[in-house]
């Protein structure tokens, strides 16, 4: 770890650094969005993992909430490093899965040098120049890389500490296993389905399981996983611990009774939510039906409240055509116009009624209204679409399927 000096600053400058910090801290959420789209960006593991992407931001959030309201409480001193709990939970997920921890580093030191910018400009915004702003800028770099220091240094330690806890033989063993599967190395189906203790030459349907806030531990996600492949009447899931909140599971058999696990999911704890991949057979299925699962996921947790049980059937073309998201945002916009800011109801309404076949009969019932009604409403959305509905269904729908997923766009 570098060492930082610390030089107590005179009672003029500590005031500046102050309104500095406060101007930050008064755009915190943009600054942690900057820093996340930068590690993400960075360091794609984070990235292609829907948990650790979101483990990233809280940890970022917490770091970066820390630093900016302990500089403003006490400009004059160096700010105490103390490891959020945030920051704790996602260098274990990042064991858990066993991750290098040069990952961790770059992840810090990305959102270091965007945090530093941002203080760069915030004391450029205060209109401080020479001497104060030199001051200033000084303290600024000194706390900053000073607490980032630290904290990667605590991080390391308290890691080193629990490795063998995190990391014990077995589930060291079966995560290699798994991992080399879904990365699509030559693996023995045989061999690995003894070390996995799980027959992998059978059809796979994949969940996604994790909690949507701290109240639920491990062991309650294991126990769910297992209810809900008793539900489905599928076999003992094989299950792999992703972190302190979230776990990947499997398990065997065709056709799983989805109608019965959407059952299953309100008797479990409120926190715990689920997604699931198609059914499909052999080595490939296992990685496919995965991957869906998670691809599920992401769409799920970009939008905290939605549904606690997705398929991958549900989203597949959302997923598919979410892969750009700046080009499905101008696409629902362009398709959709002046609807795209109506009222909710009146969006449900010509989105089921195109779900159902354009058949006014059909949506009414879905709807639980009257087929005039559902008439009324169609004759409204026209009037605020670009173009007529004959004729767009298919790209009226995709949009408005699209907008139900695509986070602050315009939902009522």
């Amino acid at each position: 770890m570098v060492s930082v000096t610390w030089e107590t600053p005179p009672a003029t400058t500590s005031r500046r650094i102050r309104a500095v910090g406060q101007r930050v801290l008064d755009r915190l959420d943009v600054l942690v969005e900057d820093m996340v789209e930068a590690i993400l960006e960075a360091a794609p593991p984070l990235a292609e993992d829907p948990l650790l992407a979101a483990s990233t931001l809280a940890s970022t959030h917490a770091n970066m909430a820390r630093w900016l309201s302990a500089t403003v409480a006490r400009p004059d001193e160096p700010v105490t490093v103390d490891v959020p709990p945030e920051a704790l939970d996602l260098a274990r997920d990042l064991m858990r899965r066993g991750m290098d921890r040069d990952l961790l580093s770059t992840a810090y030191r990305q959102g270091q040098n965007i945090a530093w910018r941002t203080w760069m400009r915030g004391a450029r915004e205060e209109g401080l120049d020479g001497d104060a702003l030199e001051a200033v800028l000084d303290f600024g770099s000194r706390s900053l890389f000073g607490y980032v220091d630290g904290v990667l240094d605590g991080l390391a330690r308290r890691m080193e500490a629990e490795r063998g806890d995190l990391t014990g033989e077995a589930p060291a063993r079966r995560r290699e296993t798994v991992m080399l599967i879904l990365d699509r190395a030559p693996v023995d189906p045989q061999r690995a389905g003894v070390r996995l203790d799980y027959a992998l030459d059978r059809h796979h349907t994949a969940l996604a399981l994790w909690a949507s806030d701290g109240s639920v531990d491990l062991g309650e996600l294991e126990r769910a996983a297992g209810a809900l492949a008793k539900a489905m009447g599928t076999s003992r899931p094989l299950i792999l611990p992703v972190g302190h909140n979230g776990l990947w599971a499997w398990t065997a058999g065709p056709s799983p009774d989805l109608d019965a696990l959407r059952v299953a999911v309100h008797d479990l704890p409120a926190g715990i939510a689920v997604t699931t991949g198609s059914t499909l057979g052999g080595l490939g299925g296992f990685r496919d039906s995965h991957r869906e699962a998670r691809d599920a996921q992401r769409l799920v947790l970009r939008n905290p409240g939605g549904p606690r049980v997705v398929t991958y059937g549900e989203v597949r073309v959302v997923a598919l055509a979410m892969q750009d998201e700046v080009r499905a945002r101008a696409f629902v916009a362009t398709t959709l116009g002046e609807l795209r800011h109506a009222d909710a109801e009146l969006r449900e309404t010509v989105r089921i009624h195109l779900r159902e076949d354009s058949s006014a009969p059909r949506a009414a019932a879905v709807l639980h209204t009257h087929r005039n009604t559902v008439l009324k409403r169609l004759a409204r959305a026209e009037q605020l679409l670009p173009e007529r509905l004959a004729g767009h269904g298919l790209e009226v729908r995709l949009a408005l399927e699209l907008q139900r997923w695509l986070p602050g766009d315009g939902r009522g």
